[in-house]
């Protein structure tokens, strides 16, 4: 995992970078799909890990700390899903930002989280997304580029298209 470490927060720092950007910017919200009030009842883990037709359905994956799951999107190839100290960090691929966005907007309210922000910015040729959230005791960050090409940084199996970036840590 230490060979691993760099990278993690590399691509830690550039969704904290992505945050700092769509701030400076002006952009604070953006308009999530609606989502139907009389969808059917299911038990609570089919529940948890689906969502309406705007978004694809996902699953959870256990996490390090009192939340012990968390949310990712079907499709996604969780390339790393670590604790290093308090923070929690997930690394994911093969999700597009649009699709990371309408994910979220549905499965982390459903899953016990409130969102301050939800974010969809082209910038560049690509796609980024940003999502702030808060919940089970924790404050996170979710930042998903359509491209990633940070120098230097390499996480098998992570790729350079459609990166996700979770970081969640204690309030």
């Amino acid at each position: 995992m230490s060979n691993y470490r760099s990278a993690v927060l590399a691509l830690a720092t550039c969704a904290t970078s992505l945050t700092v950007a769509a701030c400076t910017a002006g952009i604070t919200t953006a308009t999530t799909p609606a989502t139907s009030a009389a969808a059917p009842s299911r038990s609570a883990s089919v529940a948890a890990a689906s969502t309406p037709s705007t978004a694809s359905p996902g699953r959870m994956i256990a996490i390090s700390g009192s939340a012990g799951s968390f949310p990712v999107p079907a499709g996604a190839k969780v390339a790393e899903n670590v604790a290093d100290g308090q923070q929690v960090i997930v690394l994911f691929s093969a999700v597009a930002p649009a699709q990371v966005s309408s994910f979220y907007a549905t499965a982390l309210p459903r899953a016990g989280y409130a969102i301050s922000g939800n974010s969809l910015v082209s910038e560049g040729g690509g796609t980024e997304a940003i999502i702030e959230f808060s919940g089970h005791g924790y404050k996170g960050n979710i930042a998903t580029l359509s491209h990633f090409s940070g120098a230097g940084v390499s996480v098998a199996g992570l790729g350079t298209k459609n990166v996700t970036t979770i970081s969640l840590m204690p309030k």
